[in-house]
């Protein structure tokens, strides 16, 4: 065969261009990937939390993060579960909230949809209804849930009339209604879309995530997401972004090192988080109702999340 081909892509965001070979390889599918460690990813090393509650709620206000991309596929809701229970491992209360009509987070914690009363579907639509009406207990101990349900994707034909559609959620976690539910963290798992429901989250967060699978497609359609996100900052000016969380890293990949390279390059304002390792464990997990950290803690994947949550708990609160 003649040379090795390669190709390259161009993003109309900030000039963004980079190179990947054609021919990128990864190892064997049975291997165990390793989160990957660029010299320009400044991350800290990975280590479990010396104890259970090493750092427990202070006196900071309660936050809401969102994990957003309107692209799917990038474990937003594996990262809203797995986070959440590495910050209730380090003795944060943690709410949960499921935005995703799909109902994915609510189904990966055991929660039968079927049977629910109240969901995140009336937390938009009802004025009368609180999210403290809605929140309940998870298997996993200090993390709470506001489920949802498949109803959730009407309520963007619902709060089309809507006096202020855009503010439905945000009332709803206004700072007397966070004092009621008594978390510290409030994560939103959010629709893999950028529709009135999404703008919701965006007007009522106080921190954005980006969950990002390292391949070329996440992020060509960044610039879409950060034109969004400007739009809406009118409306919610102290917004602040927390950064990139890459996942589904597989540690051996040439081509997922070129692309977290990539966003250090091309976002040089914007902090690259630790990278989630790409490993079936996080699927058995779910299938056990369970968090990476219970059903595997020892795990890349689990060690992983512990740091991811380390570095969120210092940004929110120093």
């Amino acid at each position: 065969m003649g040379e090795q081909t390669a190709w390259r892509f161009t993003a109309g965001w900030g000039g963004m261009s980079t190179r990947v070979d054609a021919n990128d390889r990864t190892d064997d599918e049975g291997s165990t990937p390793v989160a990957v460690q660029e010299s320009r990813v400044r991350a800290p090393r990975a280590t479990r939390a010396t104890a259970k509650g090493d750092r427990a709620d202070t006196g900071c206000a309660p936050m809401v993060i969102a994990f957003f991309n309107q692209k799917g596929g990038t474990a937003k809701t594996t990262s809203t579960l797995n986070i959440g229970a590495a910050l209730a491992e380090r003795g944060h209360s943690v709410l949960a909230i499921d935005l995703d009509p799909q109902a994915s987070l609510t189904m990966a914690l055991g929660i039968d949809i079927q049977s629910l009363e109240l969901s995140s579907y009336d937390l938009l639509i009802d004025e009368g209804v609180t999210a403290a009406m809605i929140a309940q207990p998870t298997r996993i101990p200090g993390l709470s849930l506001i489920p949802s349900h498949p109803d959730l994707a009407v309520a963007e034909l619902e709060l089309l009339n809507a006096l202020e559609r855009e503010r439905s959620l945000s009332r709803k976690l206004s700072p007397e209604a966070r004092k009621e539910l008594g978390a510290r963290f409030i994560l939103i798992d959010c629709p893999p879309s950028l529709n009135i429901v999404s703008i919701n989250i965006l007007v009522a967060m106080d921190y954005l995530v980006i969950p990002i699978e390292p391949h070329p497609l996440s992020i060509m359609v960044l610039p879409r997401l950060f034109d969004t996100v400007a739009r809406v900052r009118r409306l919610n000016p102290t917004m602040r972004n927390l950064g990139f969380l890459p996942t589904k890293v597989h540690g051996t990949s040439r081509l997922a090192k070129e692309m977290i390279v990539a966003l250090h390059e091309n976002f040089p304002d914007l902090t690259v988080l630790p990278s989630i390792p790409l490993s079936v464990q996080g699927a058995q997990s779910v299938a056990q109702y369970s968090s990476i950290l219970d059903y595997s803690p020892r795990s890349p994947v689990a060690e992983a999340y512990r740091q991811v949550a380390r570095e969120l708990e210092k940004a929110v609160c120093p």
